[in-house]
């Protein structure tokens, strides 16, 4: 299907206001419901914006979309279809403003510049190089989790990835880098709270207040952690690489343009690997069928060690596992993007400002090429191999993820060494709401008990909750 075949479909008024609504308050089934009821593209005319640095009104387009189509079009003209940063903004002058932009809004020489940076870090070589020392610190973080008790599973594998990129992409565990991580992916969470968009009004009573003085808060502590490393190249510390590098111009970084990059990459770094964690230990919990292949696979290729990546490339059956979690439940489901200056899309003219909705959930649910999309069915990855386009958990094209290596490792390595020592069971009564925020995510505690891995399979405790809208669970 190509794009500017498609038909779309243009609400206005009532209806436009209408979905806008039940868009607002829960994006993923909405979306489904407007294009099974509408068709892949659905135009939104004339919503109301409100801009956070001011109180103001502005009309422009929402346009929901799916299918690799759309992806190739919108992700392969960066220039013209801008990314929207995943930090909230805030009052001009704020240490909330000055910290939002990050890697993802930058087009041009810009982005290809940090990009360039940021790269050191993350590259494939390098991540190669770490994973026995990963393999040890996950096997040392999840030897402390309470057998026989019930943990919040989305806490301890927040703990966990945080643990990951805290020391071996920040320049290791200390208390100051551990205390900045956690606060960076708490903005990037707190900017996706509806609360943050209906009332952007300034008071510490408001969730926009508090995100502005949080960020005064982390912006102090930023720049004294980021003080000692001047001087001090290492390119094994994103944090490093930038506070000793130049800006496009040439020029030294100075501290505003460090704080404008670093805390998107704290969350960046650790939240998209967090949400995959947490949904395939879920997803192997409701099918322990799959969890004992995956046992099986592993005990007998790593003889009943942590795994490492030259190992881990081995093992075809948790690869599979983990992508096919990915495409059931991706860790973002939505990615947005803003028109630069008046275009098109799907053969419609659409004024500079208008806001995509590209949707990662429903592009993974393509029937032609994943049957039955809601259920999870690892063994599908045998007999498929999609584009970046038809399975952009990663994002796609010029922009996709420069840390999807580090992140794919990083989960592979954590999956293994849980389900090497632990079962996982459910409460009764269990129920499991999403919210995205903007990564697909537990609304409430997510609570599990541990047991040892040797112990006998148990049929899985059944799950309610909203999440049965988005993935097909035992009954």
């Amino acid at each position: 299907m190509d794009a500017a075949t498609v038909k779309p479909t243009r609400l206005t008024g009532i209806a436009a206001l209408r979905w806008g609504w039940r868009f607002a308050l829960d994006p993923l089934t909405s979306t489904r419901r407007a294009f099974d009821t509408f068709g892949p593209c659905v135009i939104l005319a004339a919503l109301p914006l409100i801009r956070p640095s001011r109180v103001a009104v502005l009309g422009v387009p929402l346009v929901l979309t799916a299918g690799a189509a759309f992806y190739s079009e919108l992700m392969s003209r960066p220039d013209m279809w801008r990314g929207v940063s995943v930090l909230p903004g805030g009052p001009k002058g704020s240490a909330a403003r000055r910290m939002s932009p990050g890697l993802m809004p930058l087009t041009g020489d810009q982005h290809a510049h940090y990009r360039k940076l940021l790269a050191q870090p993350l590259r494939r070589s390098r991540v190669e190089t770490l994973t026995k020392n990963m393999a040890r610190l996950a096997e040392t973080e999840i030897a402390s989790w309470p057998v026989g008790e019930t943990i919040d599973l989305w806490e301890y594998g927040r703990r966990l990835m945080q643990g990951f990129a805290v020391e071996f992409l920040f320049g290791g565990t200390s208390e100051q880098s551990r205390a900045v991580t956690e606060m960076g992916c708490r903005m990037m969470e707190r900017k996706w709270d509806w609360r943050a968009f209906a009332f952007p009004i300034n008071l510490s009573v408001t969730i926009y207040g508090q995100i502005v003085r949080e960020a005064e808060s982390l912006e102090r502590r930023m720049i004294a952690w980021v003080a000692a490393k001047r001087g001090h190249p290492d390119g094994r510390d994103i944090a490093a690489v930038l506070v000793n590098s130049r800006d496009v111009g040439g020029n030294p970084l100075d501290d505003a343009a460090i704080v404008s990059q670093l805390p998107s990459l704290f969350g960046l770094s650790s939240e998209g690997g967090q949400s995959v964690l947490i949904w395939t230990l879920l997803l192997l919990s409701q099918h322990p069928d799959i969890a004992a292949r995956l046992r099986d696979e592993l005990q007998s290729k790593l003889g009943g060690t942590a795994p490492s990546l030259d190992r881990a490339g081995d093992l075809p059956f948790l690869d599979a596992v983990v992508k096919e979690a990915m495409r059931v439940l991706p860790p973002v489901p939505l990615q947005f993007r803003v028109a630069q200056q008046q275009t098109t899309i799907a053969g419609q003219d659409m004024p500079r400002g208008t806001r995509v909705v590209l949707n990662t959930f429903l592009t993974n649910r393509a029937p032609g090429l994943y049957p039955d999309p809601d259920t999870f069915r690892p063994e599908r990855w045998f007999a498929i191999s999609p584009s970046a386009f038809e399975f952009p958990v990663f994002g796609a094209g010029p922009h996709i993820c420069p840390g999807y290596w580090f992140d794919l490792t990083a989960v592979k390595i954590a999956v293994a060494a849980i389900v090497m020592r632990y079962r996982m069971d459910l409460p009764p009564n269990t129920r499991i709401d999403f919210r995205t925020q903007p990564t697909l995510r537990p609304r409430a505690r997510l609570g599990v008990a541990l047991r040892p891995a040797n112990g006998a399979e148990v049929a899985p405790t059944p799950v309610g909750g909203n999440i049965r809208r988005l993935v097909t669970l035992p009954a």
